[in-house]
């Protein structure tokens, strides 16, 4: 999945939680402590089963990450011609004239200032002002919304809503999953964002990687992996390409297996006494096209499914206090974002779309 690269600042510099400042004997860095994710996660390895999957299968949907160089979600999905800029958006007298088909053809934002009867288009401009961009990369767009509106509600299904003038506006799963997905993006902050690793922005022909380091320490990881999806049936966020380009997806099951035994390395953790290798399959969810229905349940619903090595390290009591990894391939950064309270702004009557 592709998303932005700018906007990334945007979405993971909201309040985060952090541990306490890095000493000599830890055996990761603050920034990859479990604690971020939470302060009660099992950290023994004999109770940290090695499988898990989501509980809720309501959430966690394939979407579109709304491209800036599409128009974002101004972007017309439905229509026979596919525009998402210099829209010529109907007056309130044509709109009246219009059928429910030909209504359906206009972009989510559209739509949506139709229904509070905003005829003016203020969301449609202020998506055209902040979040379009002709000239952007093919991978900048709003996963950034899309992964936690995904993570945190139902799959909305299509509505018929009556604006205050007494028409009526489709919207289908599609245009309420964009609309959700532009408030995550950029219609709030929360004071209960985590993201645990930092963005590694350099790619590997550089020589200077610092900021791609083993940040994202391996056994910290298996410890929100096994915690939150083996033991709580919770999912959670993850930027899978370590680089330039950030893909963020929701998590929603794995399946670790033992691939062997070791003695302590060198640069295991202090008190390291055994040294466990381990592959984990790690399924996550990825986006899928444009779609009037929801698509739980059917072939459109995607998800893909990437391998990781590492080996984890144990203390005299079995409990994991550092890792490392084995595979070239690891993510870069792992999150969490809540839901909003309620809507404000533009989009304060999105939860009258919303099933959840």
């Amino acid at each position: 999945m592709k998303w932005i690269g700018s906007l990334l600042l945007f979405s993971l510099t909201l309040p985060m939680t952090y541990a306490s400042p890095l000493k000599l004997d830890e055996s990761w860095e603050s920034i990859s402590d479990p604690e971020i994710m939470s302060y009660f996660f099992t950290r023994d390895f004999a109770l940290l089963p090695l499988s898990g999957t989501v509980a809720d299968k309501n959430k966690y949907w394939s979407g579109d990450y709304w491209a800036l160089n599409k128009g974002n979600i101004n972007y017309r999905w439905n229509a026979k011609k596919k525009i998402g800029f210099n829209l010529k958006s109907p007056s309130k007298d044509y709109v009246r004239r219009m059928s429910i088909p030909e209504l359906s053809e206009l972009a989510p934002s559209e739509k949506y200032d139709l229904f509070t009867g905003n005829y003016d288009y203020p969301l449609k401009n202020e998506v055209a002002r902040v979040a379009a961009d002709s000239q952007a990369e093919i991978w900048e767009g709003i996963c950034h919304g899309w992964s936690p509106a995904s993570m945190n509600h139902e799959e909305p299904i299509p509505k018929l809503m009556i604006n205050p003038d007494g028409i009526e506006i489709p919207f289908g799963s599609t245009d309420i999953k964009a609309l959700i997905s532009y408030y995550y993006a950029y219609g709030f902050e929360v004071p209960d964002t985590h993201q645990m690793g930092r963005r590694c922005y350099q790619g590997p022909w550089f020589n200077n990687q610092s900021d791609c380091y083993e940040d994202l320490n391996a056994g910290a990881f298996h410890i929100v992996l096994a915690n939150r999806l083996g033991i709580d049936g919770k999912g959670f966020l993850a930027d899978l390409h370590r680089y330039k380009e950030v893909w963020n997806h929701p998590i929603t099951s794995y399946q670790s297996r033992v691939t062997g035994f070791g003695k302590p390395k060198r640069d295991s953790a202090p008190g390291t006494v055994k040294t466990i290798n381990v592959s984990t399959v790690m399924t996550y969810v990825d986006e899928d096209g444009h779609d009037w229905r929801p698509v739980i349940g059917t072939p459109k619903q995607y998800y893909k499914k990437v391998t990781y090595q590492y080996s984890l390290d144990l203390n005299n009591s079995g409990t994991i206090i550092g890792g490392e990894w084995i595979s070239k391939l690891r993510p870069d950064f792992l999150w969490l974002k809540g839901r909003p309270r309620q809507y404000e702004g533009l989009l304060s009557r999105l939860g009258e779309l919303l099933n959840d």
